[in-house]
């Protein structure tokens, strides 16, 4: 009758857990039925340690939650490892500020119900509201950015001019359709490409309050 909790146990997942959930059952817990998670038939003894502590709480089985996430998520240890990447590596946040792994409101496990709510709660100063908002923006910050680590600045998807040409082409000055030769070392380099290239002009990117902001100028 007594229940093992290593990789080994013949008692299956749902009664192990059932173990945990007995005294663990609120909290960032409450949403672990039906969670990707439970879905996955992950048992809490596949990130806990319950008779060691390794961590400095939570009876991990690594020393860190990122350590433990780390075990399976091998894509997005990679991702953080990129030229430019959101600090969990150095220790400055961790998986859990984003995710619940116990369970969560959107995919996927996201603290908040949307991917926007997430990243507001560090970078408030692009909530808005804004007069003049940028629709993709609004929308969701994964439109131009990737969430852990990408090799161009800012972990943008593709460096600029070329992530706002996904959007805005071919209308005339604007939006002339750029190419490698009018970048700083290309053939026929182009001034309006130098340094933050579009942002040169629409330095506002994110929205603006300004009266003349229609064209996120100012």
């Amino acid at each position: 009758s007594i229940i093992g909790f290593d990789m080994d146990s013949v008692a299956d997942t749902e009664l192990r857990n059932e173990q945990c959930l007995n005294c663990h059952s609120g909290g960032e817990r409450i949403q672990w039925h039906g969670s990707m998670h439970n879905l996955q038939d992950l048992s809490c003894s596949d990130c806990h340690n319950p008779m060691a502590k390794f961590s400095q709480s939570g009876l991990l089985r690594e020393q860190s939650v990122t350590g433990v996430c780390f075990d399976c998520h091998q894509q997005q240890r990679q991702e953080f490892s990129k030229r430019s990447h959101m600090p969990v590596l150095e220790g400055q946040m961790s998986c859990v500020d984003c995710h619940n792994p116990h369970g969560g409101n959107a995919d996927p496990l996201l603290k908040e119900t949307t991917v926007n709510s997430v990243c507001y709660n560090c970078h408030a100063e692009k909530r808005g509201p804004f007069l003049w908002e940028h629709a993709p923006v609004r929308e969701n910050c994964m439109n131009c950015h990737q969430p852990h680590g990408s090799n161009h600045e800012f972990l943008l998807n593709t460096a600029r001019p070329f992530l706002c040409q996904q959007c805005h082409s071919h209308l005339r000055h604007p939006n002339d359709l750029q190419t490698t030769a009018g970048l700083p070392g290309g053939a026929a380099p182009d001034e309006r490409l130098l340094n933050r290239s579009c942002q040169n002009c629409h330095s506002q990117i994110h929205g603006s309050n300004h009266p003349s902001g229609v064209r996120m100028h100012r």
